[in-house]
């Protein structure tokens, strides 16, 4: 979707259906940004606020004051922000439970994120260290140098997960 200028903005566990076959397929683009050029310069031409917070990027909640009391811009999703939302996805696949399950309340959940706080990790039985630094790189906040791992990453780290899994290791 990303290839097509579309950002989904509600990536969760719930907006991942399964079909029949097994395939993953993604649902309910109701927060979905159509991004688009013009004239050099990015712009969300369609978008909503909202999201599902387990799985949101911090970026895109209203958590930090603003700069010299002046209203924050409106945030819009991103790719990267669908790429956070995706390491969550990836924690619940794995561990069968939502993000910060630990936590029944949402507002200790944004309380948690606030203090940038993620997910714990879970035991190695469930999640190896190589998918864990891959679920840490989708979360790497957007105001450090490196960069979360990008559409073409996560196929490739999925593809060789998966063939872990179809292949039986001698």
């Amino acid at each position: 979707m990303h290839s097509r200028s579309v950002v989904h903005g509600d990536l969760s566990g719930s907006n991942v259906l399964i079909h029949g076959n097994g395939r993953a397929c993604i649902a309910d683009f109701g927060l979905s940004t159509l991004i688009t050029e013009l004239g050099g310069s990015t712009f969300a031409i369609c978008s909503q606020a909202g999201g599902t917070l387990r799985w949101a990027a911090p970026e895109l909640l209203d958590i930090q004051a603003s700069e010299n009391g002046k209203q924050r811009p409106n945030v819009v999703p991103t790719p990267r922000s669908d790429i956070y939302s995706f390491g969550a996805i990836m924690l619940q696949v794995l561990t069968g439970r939502v993000p910060y399950y630990y936590y029944f309340r949402e507002a200790r959940v944004l309380h948690a994120i606030s203090k940038g706080e993620f997910p714990k990790r879970p035991s190695q039985a469930l999640v190896t260290d190589l998918q864990w630094a891959f679920i840490q790189r989708c979360w790497t906040p957007v105001d450090v140098g490196h960069s979360r791992p990008s559409d073409e990453d996560i196929v490739e780290f999925t593809r060789n997960e998966l063939v872990k899994f179809v292949l039986p290791q001698s």
